[in-house]
């Protein structure tokens, strides 16, 4: 009896330490598992809170491309892209501030080279866009002319700084209510966009047109109905939900550097359709777009790395202490099983030593 006590003892010792094993093995893994789930996405949105944020979203892009739009009457055309490619600067502001955007020495040149390339590039057009479009500050925008001074610089460059900080706004906005692509339904957030828009903003053209400030007619050309038709589908719908796209994907910096590529890829359009020559300026002044854009998106990326690097320590960290205390668990356990062996072991060694005695005994 005493041998299968200390046989039973060593069993459940043995067994106790092939638990702690599979249990070490299996709380790694359950911490590893974990953090897989910590990094996944969050629910996706409600109906309601895609209306909700459609709705934020459409008026400051409203007011955004309102105050684009009417910085034209007021200032050069010039002034107003520089001023409006400052939604960079906006951008990394107001995404430090909400923690979208991490701001570094190489993000704010990456910015600054940006707006300095757009500089440039729209001196170079300078010579050929008409400085301003009204003849003074009181003048209805729809009187359209070609003055030699801007009609109100100040007024009209201030527009364009409006721009860009609605359009940093709206950016920033997006990124920290959605976060990730696969938490929002495209078509149901640019639905509630167009809704918004037919209900709150349509009305408008009526309230205009009443008053006389701007009469509401239709075009005349054919043409011109087909190239309002393609700017709408390719220049507003497809432009926007690749942009809405790319910046959940990326960063809203990242995306509004990329913009400014479209005023030298412009110019580049007429070298391409009308021959046109650019100077050294232009040139330059891409130059400076591209490397603000690849400046930027290297900073990004160096980033994500680092953060994926830290994640990933930290979860080893979680699942070396886990390991660490099922051992130790396994180590009280151990002693326990020994502690109840040892009686055992100590009676059966007993045993052992009256048996020759036991034995001379008997046969005396």
């Amino acid at each position: 009896s005493y041998g299968s006590v200390s046989q039973a003892a060593s069993t459940n010792s043995t067994n106790s330490q092939a638990t702690s094993s599979n249990a070490s093995n299996t709380s790694q893994e359950s911490v590893l598992e974990q953090g897989s789930i910590n990094q996944q996405e969050e629910p996706p949105l409600t109906h309601r809170e895609i209306a909700e944020l459609s709705f934020a979203f459409c008026i400051l892009w409203f007011a955004a491309n309102w105050a684009t739009n009417a910085s034209l009457a007021y200032t050069t055309v010039a002034s107003s892209t520089i001023l409006a490619s400052m939604s960079g600067f906006f951008t990394l502001a107001i995404g430090a501030m909400l923690k979208t955007e991490s701001f570094s020495s190489l993000k704010l040149v990456a910015v600054c080279a940006s707006v300095l390339g757009v500089a440039l590039v729209s001196e170079s057009d300078r010579g050929e866009t008409p400085h301003g479009l009204v003849n003074n500050f009181t003048s209805p925008i729809t009187n359209i002319t070609e003055p030699t001074a801007p009609a109100a610089p100040l007024f009209g460059d201030f527009l364009a700084l409006m721009s860009a900080m609605f359009y940093g706004c709206y950016t920033v906005l997006l990124k920290v209510r959605i976060q990730n692509e696969s938490r929002v339904n495209m078509s149901l957030f640019f639905g509630f966009v167009g809704l918004f828009n037919l209900v709150l903003l349509w009305p408008m053209f009526g309230v205009l047109h009443w008053t006389g400030v701007e009469p509401f007619e239709l075009p005349s050309d054919t043409k011109v109905i087909w190239m309002i038709i393609v700017n709408a589908i390719i220049g507003t719908f497809v432009s926007d939900y690749l942009w809405l796209l790319s910046m959940l994907m990326t960063s809203p910096l990242v995306v509004t550097l990329g913009l400014s590529l479209t005023i030298p890829l412009a110019l580049l359009g007429d070298v391409v359709g009308y021959g046109r020559v650019l100077g050294v300026a232009y040139w330059i002044g891409a130059g400076l777009v591209l490397a603000g854009f690849f400046g930027v998106n290297g900073a990004a990326l160096s980033e994500r790395d680092e953060a994926n690097r830290q994640e990933e320590v930290a979860i080893r960290s979680a699942a070396s202490c886990t390991t660490a205390a099922v051992a130790a668990s396994a180590l009280v356990s151990e002693e326990r099983d020994d502690r109840l062996a040892a009686p055992a072991s100590a009676a059966a060694g007993r045993r052992d030593e009256r048996e020759p005695l036991l034995r001379a005994s008997s046969q005396s």
